[in-house]
């Protein structure tokens, strides 16, 4: 059974992907015409699903011992324009939907890059790692007021450390001070999934020292009450 369930969230995400694909068949056949929002919308529904099964499949893949990490030497300046290159797309999808809720268009993003172009290039999983970024950065623009930042910097102790800042009412206490994320999620609305995929993402990065990535969160970020996210690999 458990390999069925995981067989089944496989052939899922592959059928979210190739929904994705007609979608943006569909938005360039309706391109002479007019943009279509609601098209928009399916698109940013289903690449919403699809990143959910990708982030669940690897939960369950550390569960049963069969999660495997593809850690390569990324060139630092490059792997950050990428994540900026597809949040600045999926940003653009929700523009298109023109959904009074959705005011995340609006915010401004100040980035401090400087660091990569010294570090140069790091070893870590690029796919997995931007997921755990793009979903932060997404959750920091639904909850901003004005502002979020994106900074990378060199960790101290060793190590590079990705942050992601808001101006917005920062995380609820319960996330802060309990281990049992999705519990505490669930309370506020949200299944909990994309912090227990962000903790097991940077938990696996790990040097032969026993060194091993880690997350922190705070209620620091922007003018000192915002979220603050923080993402560092070893």
């Amino acid at each position: 059974m458990d390999m069925l369930v995981a067989a089944a969230i496989h052939d899922a995400k592959n059928a979210l992907n190739a929904l994705g694909v007609w979608l943006d068949e569909a938005q360039r056949e309706c391109a002479s015409q007019s943009s279509s929002p609601a098209l928009a919308r399916a698109k940013a529904i289903a690449s919403t699903l699809s990143g959910q099964l990708v982030e669940l499949l690897a939960l369950y893949r550390a569960n049963d011992g069969s999660l495997r990490l593809a850690v390569e030497d990324q060139h630092l300046e490059d792997f950050l324009a990428d994540v900026m290159a597809e949040l600045a797309e999926s940003r653009a999808i929700v523009k298109q939907t023109q959904d009074s809720s959705q005011v995340t268009a609006e915010i401004a993003i100040d980035t401090d890059f400087a660091v990569a172009s010294e570090v140069g290039a790091w070893a870590f999983d690029a796919y997995l790692v931007k997921f755990v970024l793009l979903d932060a950065l997404r959750n920091a623009l639904r909850h901003a007021r004005q502002r979020v930042s994106f900074s990378f910097a060199f960790e101290s102790g060793g190590g590079i450390r990705f942050s992601i800042a808001d101006d917005g009412d920062g995380y609820p206490k319960t996330i802060l001070h309990s281990g049992n994320l999705a519990s505490t999620e669930m309370t506020a609305g949200s299944s909990g999934l994309g912090l227990s995929f962000a903790h097991l993402i940077a938990a696996r990065h790990a040097t032969p020292a026993g060194l091993h990535g880690r997350l922190e969160l705070g209620n620091d970020g922007l003018d000192q009450h915002g979220a603050h996210f923080s993402l560092i690999l070893p």
